[in-house]
């Protein structure tokens, strides 16, 4: 048995009487929520976000235009092919690989910016920091990284899936 659509919606008139005991109902109910809701409220205000919010619900069907023009755009449809192209790649990233060398890089972030500036570092210099297991860590795995990005890209000109 089919369903028939839907052709109008009947509002029904609640007496002021009945709305003010429904808010009441709901504040006691929710009071907390409410109160956080207010808060937020009020810091969307505080920052200009809720007029500019209202603003583009009120106009939404020009702001839609506006952005629609921007995405057919060809340098932002590129951006936009880019971005979709960077949120696929990050799928592909195992989440414990990630997490790993986005400590790895906040470590060596911090290391490099409490690092002693150095007047003079030669040859010599960078042979002797590989003997440090720290660098010859990080210098291995830069390297299989190379290694299997090259692998994927052999894949990818001679025709065959990429992992």
């Amino acid at each position: 048995m089919a369903a028939n659509p839907t052709t109008s919606v009947e509002r029904t008139q609640m007496s002021h009487t009945e709305v003010r005991a429904q808010i009441d109902k709901a504040f006691d109910e929710n009071s907390e929520g409410i109160v956080e809701a207010l808060g937020l409220l009020q810091a969307l205000q505080e920052r200009g976000v809720l007029p500019l919010v209202r603003a583009l619900v009120e106009q939404g069907d020009d702001v839609l235009k506006v952005i629609l023009a921007l995405f057919q755009s060809e340098e932002y449809g590129a951006g936009v092919k880019n971005f979709i192209g960077l949120l696929q790649l990050f799928t592909k990233i195992p989440t414990e690989s990630m997490e790993s060398v986005i400590a790895g890089v906040g470590g060596g972030m911090k290391a490099a910016s409490e690092a002693p500036e150095v007047g003079k570092f030669g040859v010599y210099d960078a042979l002797k920091s590989l003997q440090d297991p720290d660098v010859a860590r990080a210098i291995s795995f830069g390297l299989a990284f190379l290694k299997g990005m090259g692998r994927s890209l052999a894949e990818v000109k001679q025709g065959g899936e990429h992992a």
